[in-house]
């Protein structure tokens, strides 16, 4: 079981834009494309139509592929 939080779309929006590069987020055909803080590209594809809740398992393996601990991202989402 994930301890990361389900995020909404919104939230999803800011947790992207708070863990990459500055102004490298762009979003595209239902993807999002951006920079890690380490420079390395990368893509997260988004169901067209999907729900606007992204679950935990999701938000982990993002936060994984961008390099954010359980507790960077525990901070970040009680002080969003």
């Amino acid at each position: 079981m994930s301890r990361f939080k389900e995020l909404r779309k919104n939230e999803f929006q800011k947790f992207l834009i708070n863990f990459t590069r500055p102004n490298s987020l762009k979003y595209r055909k239902n993807k999002w494309i951006g920079l890690t803080r380490e420079g390395k590209p990368f893509t997260v594809h988004v169901k067209h139509g999907s729900s606007r809740k992204f679950p935990p398992p999701l938000i982990e393996a993002v936060s994984k592929n961008l390099g954010v601990s359980l507790n960077e991202f525990n901070k970040w989402y009680n002080n969003k």
